[in-house]
């Protein structure tokens, strides 16, 4: 289990340096919209690629932080209900859900990476002034959903654990995943009252 708890902890560590990196993208992102609207509206001199670029990088973050989105626990859930339930039945949600974005993201992989490869073939381009090539924009989708299923994949491992008893289960994703850094590094896990949870 300290294994699986491991190859969790290491994909939650790649969505997690995914989303910390978009956001620090975002601030080049805020002066290159505002780059674009000044010289639209101000100099009358829009350019022909910008606001297709900050769409097509919108775009990107969108599919490539929804595995960060999953490990941070941001995805819809009524959490009026669902705290109030039994750690067990938590565990089964939680299994539930992972098994089915699984499914789903394993589908979208699957029929994404079929159309990006067409479209790279086709050397597919955006009908526009710029004309940017459509196969970087159809790569995202397969790659969005991979990250997603192998976030799925760490939460059901998390899951499965702290049903078996190996880990305390949190309201927040991050927070079993940062319990799990303790794992990378040692062989027990102590819990706040310093007593071990992990034999």
């Amino acid at each position: 289990m300290n294994a699986l708890l491991k190859l969790s902890g290491g994909i939650d560590a790649i969505n997690r340096t995914i989303g910390r990196i978009f956001a620090w993208i975002l601030l080049p992102m805020i002066c290159l919209t505002a780059f674009e609207v000044f010289s639209r509206y101000v100099l009358k001199s829009p350019t022909v690629w910008a606001w297709e670029l900050i769409i097509q990088i919108w775009g990107l973050m969108l599919m490539a932080c929804g595995g960060y989105c999953y490990w941070k626990g941001g995805l819809v859930r009524v959490d009026l209900l669902y705290n109030k339930f039994p750690v067990k039945v938590r565990c089964g949600i939680n299994i539930a859900t992972a098994i089915l974005v699984l499914i789903c993201m394993g589908l979208v992989f699957i029929y994404g990476i079929n159309i990006f490869l067409l479209s790279f073939r086709l050397n597919e381009r955006i009908s526009s002034v710029w004309g940017s090539p459509m196969w970087t924009i159809r790569f995202w989708v397969p790659l969005g959903a991979a990250l997603m299923f192998i976030q799925a994949i760490s939460e059901l491992i998390k899951n499965v654990a702290a049903m078996a008893g190996k880990i305390e289960l949190t309201n927040n994703s991050n927070e079993v995943a940062e319990a799990i850094e303790i794992v990378k590094s040692a062989e027990h896990l102590p819990d706040e009252t310093g007593k071990e949870d992990i034999q």
